[in-house]
């Protein structure tokens, strides 16, 4: 694809400085493939612009005289990140429409919605009524979605298109639901949102009801994550996790294997391999309870020690009521 030609259909304003070819688009923090198309308007991400693969490059005003020989075409314009999904969307509303497949032994009921484009799915797949699976969506053998829950729902990409405008990247990824998975109801499964970004529920996993998996996000084999966890995009986690009751992840976060993650706990940083984390925000399940006796202990010794809940002293506008009763 020649970078002059999609600038133009997709209407995007600035200066070609010069011309290029690529052959995907990329975020410069993960190249992945050859001849990439990417943008840059944070100074932290410049020295990422040092990858071989990238050949286009949609960038700010200030890095026009910074950029490496290997990228040949160059674009300016003071909103890089809107340039380039509007040539992302352009591109999505384009993408190949390949009818989907369906294995005669899958059991769907009639009222849930299978897309008649780009779906596959396999043997002995069990789709309850009100199940929605969208586009680039792959369900292995052994699937079961109960009802009310979206497979390869819409991402939340929101992207600023100058002071008081905005728009949603469109999706073109892939959402897959490997060997065995089950998926409770109400669940909501992004689909990814560049074309080689993949959402992946990895083989046997459990996902209980109220569940909503971010973009891009890749789950390993044997995952069980409880009612109303929200797991943000781009995460990776790896096999036997377990996630409790309300846990939120945020974005791009890393877990390894054998990681309890538990109910409520808010994960801002990495976690390592068979790691138990618990809090707001979460750290190292034993620290935390290690300073929560501390705490206690503390305001034992000094007498703040609070009332039992449900204690009278406990429900501070009370207190008048008890004085005007004396």
């Amino acid at each position: 694809m020649r970078l002059s030609e999609c600038l133009a259909h997709a209407g995007c304003d600035g200066t070609l400085i010069s011309d290029g070819e690529f052959d995907i688009l990329e975020q410069c923090t993960r190249i992945r493939e050859k001849n990439a198309l990417t943008f840059l308007e944070n100074p932290k991400f410049a020295s990422s612009l040092e990858n071989p693969n990238i050949s286009c490059l949609i960038c700010a005003p200030q890095f026009a005289g910074q950029t490496p020989p290997h990228i040949k075409g160059i674009f300016i314009t003071e909103m890089p990140k809107a340039a380039f999904f509007k040539i992302h969307n352009d591109l999505a509303c384009k993408q190949e429409k390949i009818p989907t497949i369906i294995d005669p032994s899958a059991n769907i009921s009639p009222l849930a919605y299978v897309a008649p484009y780009n779906v596959v799915i396999g043997k002995c797949v069990e789709l309850q009524p009100f199940v929605v699976v969208n586009e680039g969506s792959v369900l292995e053998d052994h699937v079961r979605v109960c009802s009310g829950t979206v497979i390869g729902a819409q991402s939340y990409t929101v992207v600023k298109d100058f002071q008081d405008r905005a728009f949603i990247g469109l999706d073109m990824g892939r959402t897959i639901l490997e060997h065995g998975v089950q998926i409770g109801s109400n669940c909501n499964i992004e689909r990814g949102v560049l074309q080689f970004d993949t959402t992946r529920i990895g083989a046997y996993s459990m996902l209980d009801n109220g569940v909503t998996v971010g973009h891009g996000t890749v789950i390993g084999r044997r995952g069980m994550i409880a009612g109303e966890a929200l797991i943000s995009g781009n995460c990776v986690f790896g096999d036997r996790l377990w996630i409790g009751v309300n846990a939120t992840v945020a974005n791009a976060i890393t877990v390894k294997d054998d990681v309890r993650i538990s109910l409520g706990a808010v994960v801002t940083k990495n976690v390592s391999s068979g790691e138990t984390v618990t809090g707001n925000f979460a750290i190292p399940h034993r620290k935390f309870m290690e300073n929560l006796k501390a705490s206690l202990a503390e305001h034992t010794d000094s007498g703040q020690m609070p009332p039992p809940r449900g204690h009278r002293e406990f429900f501070p506008f009370t207190r008048g009521f008890r004085k005007e009763a004396a």
